[in-house]
């Protein structure tokens, strides 16, 4: 077991690694606490949960209830919960923004085309819509539920009759849109058109992004990924 970059068995384990494990735990907790609650007091009354719990995880150990490796096994467990909830939480709220930026990317494109790219503009509303749907219901319902299945993506595994590539599909699809709104042509800062739709005014969305803007995207896509390949992996189990 690692703890802090340190080897850590059950013969070497004692109270000191217990306090570490418990800092890096209450250290989580502030973290998540900083950006998940607006309300202070609120922050200081979960810190105050998990120092409370470490505290008295330390004192059993040292009143000899449990030994110190049963105590850093038990925090971090607890760091583990804590981080996965937490990422599951942010994960799925990113999915939310990330869905409305599709809509709004749909409607633009849709808008400036004049109807003629409504079928493009209609796949990023529609995977919008989903993409906010499945982050809403899977941050509702809680990561101890079977993740929600939006309209759209149980579309996909209809037409190929089965869930794992309609997943797959549903997620190349979404790639294909985000590399589609980041090569969008956008208006020059500044520039003058003078004979209709000139393609020298004109350069792909990306280069207008600020650098956050474009961390975003690959956060967005990244997490796409990372969910194809649990499902391939799943799949590669199951079979």
């Amino acid at each position: 077991m690692l703890l802090g970059g340190t080897k850590v068995n059950e013969q070497s384990c004692d109270i000191h690694d217990v306090a570490k494990a418990g800092a890096d735990l209450v250290a989580l907790g502030c973290t998540i606490s900083a950006t998940s609650f607006d309300d202070g007091i609120v922050q200081l009354q979960f810190g105050s949960v998990i120092s409370d719990y470490v505290n008295e995880i330390i004192s059993d150990v040292s009143e000899g209830v449990i030994s110190a490796w049963d105590g850093v096994q038990e925090i971090m467990a607890e760091y583990a919960e804590l981080a996965s909830k937490a990422a599951f939480y942010a994960q799925n709220g990113i999915g939310v923004v990330a869905g409305v930026m599709q809509i709004e990317v749909g409607v633009a494109i849709t808008g400036s085309s004049a109807g003629f790219a409504a079928p493009v503009g209609g796949a990023f509303i529609a995977h919008g819509v989903n993409n906010i749907y499945e982050g809403g219901m899977n941050i509702y319902q809680g990561p101890n539920v079977e993740a929600a299945r939006g309209p759209v993506r149980r579309v996909y595994q209809d037409l190929f009759k089965d869930e794992y590539t309609g997943d797959m599909v549903y997620g190349v699809f979404d790639l294909g849109l985000s590399a589609l709104g980041m090569m969008q042509p956008l208006r020059k800062t500044g520039s003058v058109q003078l004979f209709r739709r000139d393609p020298i005014n004109y350069e792909p969305a990306y280069q207008q992004s600020g650098r956050l803007a474009l961390f975003f995207e690959a956060l967005v896509d990244s997490i796409t990924i990372k969910s194809m390949v649990s499902e391939e992996r799943a799949e590669t189990i199951n079979n």
